[in-house]
């Protein structure tokens, strides 16, 4: 499963030109549970060393990210034109 959401995260990335490390970076603070814990991931920009954010999010919501991410990649490479060509043209 964590194939899958790595391979759908670096696919997205090449498309909108960033890129996000592979290795999480967990935030400190024990008091926050299991499901509402955040999740913090450093994304770089293409092209620049300088170029860095983070973005913090919580499991659910990263679940949610790599979902949306695989449905655009899936609608990009489904809207090709060669895809709705008929057999004949």
């Amino acid at each position: 499963m964590s194939g899958k959401a790595l391979h759908g995260l670096c696919a997205v990335a090449l498309v909108s030109g960033t890129a996000v490390l592979a290795q999480p970076a967990r935030s400190g603070g024990g008091s926050a549970s299991g499901a509402n814990k955040q999740i913090c991931r450093t994304i770089v920009d293409t092209g620049s060393r300088l170029g860095r954010s983070r973005a913090c999010h919580t499991a659910q919501e990263w679940a949610e990210l790599r979902r949306q991410t695989q449905q655009t990649v899936d609608h990009i490479q489904n809207a090709r034109p060669w895809n709705t060509c008929p057999p004949n043209c």
